[in-house]
């Protein structure tokens, strides 16, 4: 597999990251002969020194997201189906890891949903019952995301048949119990803001008490936003430090 960043820039490539992840949708030569015409490449980078030396102690990152995937794809949860994974290592550092997949096409996040709502009050409805139908599900599958932001949704098809995909999975676990605080952690992150009462009590439906659930997930949303403030004032520490 060459690397990443040795691959050609076309004029039909698509660039979503560059840094500290290389993230591009390429095109795939039509005699390659391959069922899909364009696939995503994503190339893992460091955001710190210290994941790179713990890095002989766990799964890279592009491994994680194919297991995740697979995991997903096996409950019948949408993700970008995953076509490949490798990684290199040396002394058990991870120096290079890429995780490739389908593109998924016409699409919109959630977050770009969530600011145009371009169709009326009545599709929202179905598009948020649609999301908390897939968390929920997937919570059961006992997948922690843990990085669940609406940026992460993929919303593809028209009112009436839409589909979900999830992607950016390389920080979920997988856990054997689903207990309710990380269920309201990853809520927490999906900045629904006006609209999260009405998700977390269509993603309970009547197997939890909403109002709990609800609770939980202001108290995380006020402790990431008093997280956030104090990070932003350790930010130069931390990049002087580079960690």
């Amino acid at each position: 597999m060459p690397r990443v960043e040795q691959l050609p820039v076309e004029p039909d490539t698509i660039v979503y990251m560059q840094r500290p992840n290389i993230v591009r949708e390429v095109r795939l030569p039509a005699e390659v002969g391959m069922p899909w015409s364009r696939l995503v490449v994503k190339q893992f980078g460091w955001r710190g020194v210290q994941h790179y030396l713990f890095s002989p102690l766990k799964r890279s990152r592009a491994m994680k997201a194919y297991r995740i995937a697979c995991h997903l794809l096996a409950h019948q949860l949408g993700t970008p189906l995953p076509l490949g994974v490798f990684e290199e290592r040396c002394w058990g550092f991870v120096q290079y890891n890429v995780y490739v997949t389908t593109a998924i096409r016409n699409y919109r996040t959630l977050r770009q949903y969530y600011r145009t709502r371009p169709d009326g009050p009545d599709d929202i409805e179905a598009v948020l019952r649609l999301a908390a139908n897939y968390v929920r599900a997937m919570h059961d599958s006992g997948v922690w995301h843990r990085d669940m932001t609406l940026a992460n949704f993929l919303l593809a098809g028209l009112p009436g048949e839409r589909q979900l995909y999830l992607v950016d999975l390389n920080r979920s676990y997988r856990l054997p119990y689903m207990p309710m605080v990380i269920r309201a952690i990853d809520i927490a992150r999906m900045e629904w803001w006006d609209w999260q009462p009405q998700f977390v009590a269509m993603y309970c439906g009547g197997r939890y008490t909403a109002t709990r659930l609800l609770w939980i997930v202001r108290l995380y949303g006020y402790w990431r936003t008093w997280r956030w403030r104090v990070r932003r004032v350790i930010q130069p520490l931390r990049r002087w430090l580079r960690i």
